[in-house]
């Protein structure tokens, strides 16, 4: 049976329940209610603190401080002992450090911390201040050893100029869109997922090789979405969603934001309808198409399962993008508040605003 605890300090009970009684803080209330309970001897350490909601070592260091200086050192305590280790200048040197994405484990961000900011901690204090400043464990997006940050900014930065600079016949409706493709396939993606402390799960697989394609794209001005599955990507397919795409409106002068895939038809291409304009993106820059992080989605949605056929995969993937084509607010959401959406309302606002004679 584990052994009851009856703690005692320079504080007395009933100095410590009226203290409760009349704080008002959520966090002095959390430990003087531990206290409270500790002082009188009818529970365990680990009964009070599965009734407050705290690590047995917390609560550790809660009688720790109680014994040692009373209430006063109780609500001094700082939380996890840790956050006089890393000062304020510290921690943006580690946050800037962190959105780097350079480290792999902790034991680096340890290593760095002892050298470059001379504080030692232990792996358990890095996890800590590592979660303090925001950090989180991600998988790294691809960015191509080949790609030109010089063109990528500078295409952010004239993003309005470069829209304006499609020559499109003032009084004209206009509807952009962001376009992508994903292709999906019956080769099992695997994804982390949640299981128990010493046990590893594991997930079918199998060497099935067909695979389809699935073209996408957002409507900057609309919030619109519309999609279409393929068996391959091609010119011909590409100029299919094109007019996917131009239906919409058939109206409005249709501006296609995309990559500059051999698949994708350029401005000159003798097939395209002439009111369609083409914005190619920066080469090898994917983090710019937030359709990107629609793909995601789809990934983590299907992953850790063995498809039998693309249809069953296809209709998983559809279960993603249905609320895209369905929901407004999903598309605006996705596209964010970002240097694209900024520059497209700038673009629209600038071509309300200009002179029809």
């Amino acid at each position: 049976m584990p052994r009851k605890l009856k703690v005692k300090g320079p504080d007395s009970a009933k100095k410590v329940d009226a203290a409760y009684r009349a704080s008002g803080d959520v966090r002095d209330r959390e430990r003087l209610q531990a206290i409270r309970l500790a002082q009188q001897g009818r529970y365990s350490m680990e009964e009070i603190a599965a009734i407050v909601g705290r690590a047995r070592s917390t609560l550790g260091r809660w009688i720790r401080a109680f014994r040692a200086g009373g209430i006063k050192q109780l609500l001094k305590c700082e939380q996890g002992g840790k956050q006089g280790q890393l000062s304020a200048r510290d921690r943006r040197a580690l946050r800037r450090q962190l959105r780097r994405g350079r480290w792999k484990s902790a034991r680096e961000i340890q290593q760095w911390l002892r050298k470059k900011r001379h504080i030692q901690l232990t792996l358990s204090g890095v996890y800590y201040w590592v979660h303090r400043v925001g950090g989180c464990l991600k998988v790294p997006r691809k960015s191509h050893v080949k790609k030109d940050e010089a063109a990528v900014a500078a295409f952010q930065q004239q993003i309005v100029a470069l829209l304006a600079a499609l020559e499109i016949p003032v009084g004209r409706r206009v509807q952009v869109w962001i376009e992508d493709e994903h292709r999906y396939g019956l080769i099992r993606v695997t994804r982390r997922c949640w299981t128990l402390q010493g046990h590893r799960p594991t997930a079918p697989y199998q060497t099935k090789y067909p695979w389809g394609y699935v073209y996408g794209a957002a409507n900057l001005v609309t919030g619109g979405a519309e999609f279409l599955y393929t068996p391959t990507v091609n010119l011909e397919w590409s100029r299919i969603f094109l007019e996917q795409l131009i239906a919409t409106d058939p109206e409005a002068i249709p501006i296609i934001l995309w990559d500059q895939a051999g698949f994708h038809p350029p401005m000159e291409d003798g097939e395209l309808p002439e009111n369609v304009r083409l914005l190619p993106l920066p080469a090898y820059s994917p983090e710019l198409n937030p359709i990107e992080t629609l793909w995601d989605q789809v990934q983590s949605h299907v992953a850790n399962e063995a498809w039998k056929t693309l249809r069953q995969i296809e209709a998983a993937i559809t279960e993603v993008l249905a609320p895209y084509w369905e929901e407004v607010e999903r598309v605006r959401a996705l596209l964010g508040d970002t240097w694209l959406t900024r520059g497209v309302a700038t673009f629209l606002e600038q071509r309300a605003n200009a002179p029809t004679d």
